[in-house]
This record gives structure tokens, sequence and C-alpha cells, in this order.
């Protein structure tokens, strides 16, 4: 799909003028990334945006045009320096073209320079925690659980109910651990409590005897192992458990990971819930779903002030899954608490600065306490969504049907000196 950007230039491009043709590969480009984006097998993963991670001040632009924006620039910069490249021997007839570039380059860096000095987070913050689960339970709980596990019997669950309940104390004693610390919001990681579903409701008592006791709110994962004559028996959920010990939501992760979850796992309705605390208004979404901009834009748009996001990465994925959900923390608004097994923690705000991070492959204690700001910011993008790819989408059709239906005009480029095509990009 990344090869029809270059397929466009060459296509398109020698039949417009010269303005023209330097928008044919950006717009194009910018197209297909935001197309491939909503594929609930490819997702958002391999989108050139995410390469200016450790750019904060670049990365500002999120908040007005999404990561969209971040694309078209990328490739708006390699159509310019394409141009340069076909005129080495006379730059003049490219100057006006760099000069564009490299004004609209230079706002867009002030503007996010702007943004970090003066919109940083002002409010008073909360200590959150992170918490992960020792692998070695976690491979041990996983290794009883087939494809097959949705048919088992008393006896079958009766024998794995030690090893999944090793999950479930682990997680709970890191908890408490982290509260004794004064953390008053605690994430745990994507599906790090193995429960069968007829011990959700003792497990759940637990957790709310915790959150009464140290007066705070905890979000537990659960893989939930339902009893059906379905393939799809698990639940991935997320539920939060307020200071009252009250359940404030329960949310099924929406985009399940293909094929290993989507063959299981029981899909989500795709709402993400709110809960108005004394910390800010809290929501949740899980891992893969927060390469869907769509589905986190609902944050941004409900004026969400802290989004908790378990997460269960691959090693592959150990860096990029943190730097995915921080963009979206930037386009809509909110700061990120981030637990991640087999991956990178993150703490991050609502600006990108990375308040917490501890790598699941260095740390054994499985806890990291950050503070983290209790009110977000309303983002234009949160208000506007996918508008610029989708202006992008009508830029590309005019310029197609420009070059369509007036060649004439198009053709008569190469006159003024210009070359008739683009070439080694």
């Amino acid at each position: 799909m990344y090869t029809l950007p270059y397929g466009a230039d060459r296509l398109i491009g020698p039949r417009l003028t010269f303005w023209a043709r330097l928008f044919v590969f950006p717009l194009t480009f910018t197209t297909v990334d935001w197309m491939l984006s909503l594929s609930k097998i490819i997702t958002s993963t391999g989108s050139p945006a995410y390469s200016q991670y450790d750019n904060l001040a670049l990365l500002q632009i999120l908040s007005i045009t999404g990561m969209w924006g971040v694309t078209f620039l990328i490739m708006w910069g390699a159509s310019t320096i394409n141009a340069v490249w076909e005129h080495l021997a006379d730059w003049r007839p490219v100057r006006g073209k760099i000069i564009t570039f490299a004004v609209v380059l230079l706002a867009i860096i002030l503007f996010g320079s702007a943004r970090l000095t003066f919109s940083s987070p002002s409010s008073r913050t909360v200590q959150a925690a992170t918490i992960t689960l020792d692998n070695a339970i976690t491979t041990e709980a996983n290794s009883l659980i087939d494809v097959n596990f949705n048919q088992s019997t008393d006896a079958e669950r009766a024998t794995a109910r030690p090893k999944f309940e090793a999950t479930v104390d682990q997680m709970l004693a890191r908890t408490e651990t982290a509260l004794r610390s004064g953390a008053k919001i605690v994430g745990w990681q994507e599906g790090s409590a193995i429960v069968l579903e007829e011990d959700e409701p003792r497990m759940l008592t637990r957790v709310a005897d915790l959150a009464k006791q140290y007066d705070a709110y905890i979000q537990v994962s659960l893989a939930l192992i339902t009893r059906t004559q379905s393939q799809f028996f698990v639940r991935n959920q997320s539920i939060l458990i307020d200071n009252t010990g009250t359940n404030m939501w329960s949310y099924d992760k929406t985009y399940l990971v293909f094929p290993i979850e989507s063959y299981v796992m029981i899909a989500g309705a795709g709402r993400l819930p709110v809960a108005d605390t004394a910390y800010g208004r809290l929501s949740t979404a899980i891992c893969n779903d927060l390469h869907f901009t769509p589905l986190i834009r609902q944050a941004g748009q409900n004026h969400v002030d802290i989004l908790i996001a378990p997460y269960h990465s691959g090693q592959t994925w150990v860096s990029e899954d943190a730097v995915v959900a921080t963009y979206r923390a930037i386009e809509n608004g909110f700061s990120l608490v981030r637990p991640a097994g087999t991956g990178v923690s993150t703490i991050t705000d609502y600006e990108g600065h990375m308040l917490g991070s501890q790598n699941y492959f260095t740390n054994t204690d499985g806890i990291m306490l950050s503070s983290v700001p209790t009110r977000g910011v309303t983002t234009i993008y949160s208000r506007i969504g996918d508008l610029f790819a989708y202006l992008c989408a009508a830029g590309l059709v005019f310029l197609i049907g420009w070059a369509l239906f007036h060649p004439r005009q198009a053709a008569a480029a190469p006159s003024s000196g210009e070359p008739d095509r683009l070439t080694s990009r």
C-alpha cells in the first residue's frame, strides 16, 4: 500500500503544474496512511508519523491535526527535497517551494514550543502507580488454558484455580505496597489477573476492601475465563473500583489482536467508560485499542483527564506501544497511566512529557509510582477528529481530476524549464 504514493507521483505528477505536483506525494501518502489505520488487522502501527516521537515541539501539532499532520509534513519534506534534487544545476525554480516548506515547518515548531512553555500542566497532581505481574507466574497460569478450556469440567477448573489465584495474589500484594507508598490511582497490566468466571465476585471483593482501606481507585485488568460452548470464551476486561468499593466500570477490549486474541476473546462494544472522581475524570482503553484514533477520540470528546491504559506488549513492540499511546494522549488532551507487561510502563502528561517509565525486563518489583496531573485540556483534534485526513483525501481527488481533465494546462509546465516528470525518490 505504501508504494501507491510513489506510483501516484509518477503517473499523476507529470500532468500537473509544478506547484500542484509538489503535493501529489504527501497527499497520497497521508490518505493511504489514514486508510490503513482503519484496518482492524493493520492498525496505525506502521505509520511513519511515529518516527518523530522524540520531538515534542513538533508533536504538539497532534493536538490539531492528529498524527496525519505529521505524516503530511514528513512527505511534503520528501517531495520538496526531491524537487531540489531535480534542480541541482539551478535552484531558482524551486526556491519558493523550499521557503514555503521551511516557513510552515518553523511555524509548527514555534507553535509547539509555545504550547510546551505556556500551556504546561498546572493543576494539582495525584500519585499514580502501575503494577505488572512476574513473567513466571503469568507463563505458568497461561499454560493451563487452551482453546477448549471453555468446556472444562469442574475438576479441571479446580486443578487450574491455584495457578490462576497466584496471579491475583501477587497483583494484590503489589497493589497494597503501592497504596502504602501513597498511590491513589492504581492500574494493572493487561490481563494480569487470570480469573475463572465463578471466582470473579470473590476476587473483586478483595480489591474493594483494599480500595476502601486506602481511600484509592484501583483499576484491575482481568483475563476472565467464562464457561460457554462458543470458541469465544475469554473476556479481556478493565474494571475500576472506587474508594468506596463500588464498581465504577467494566470495560471489554474493543480491538482484539489478530489472530491470537480474536480467535478466543469476546470483543467489547467500543464505548469508552468515564468516571468522575476526586482526581479528575478517568477512563480506560486496553492495549491495541490505542492504535485506533476514532475510538480513543471518545476520551477527548468526554473531557477525560486521565486515561488508564493496561498493556501486554509483545517484545517486538516494547517501545513502539509506548510511543503510540503517547500520541493519543497529546491528540486528546489527557494524561496517561499505562502499565505494560513485557514492555515499558509509562506515565505521561497531555503534552507528551514522560513523568515515569519502567522497563518490565530490568525491573523486578513490578511497581512504578509517579505524580500525574488531575486535569487535562480540550484539544482541537478532539473536536474535529480526522478532518485533516479527509482534507488530504479530498485534495488528492481534486489533483487526480485536474490531471485527467486539464492535461494541456499541465503539459505546458515543462516549457518553463522544469522537468517533465518526477524521478528518483
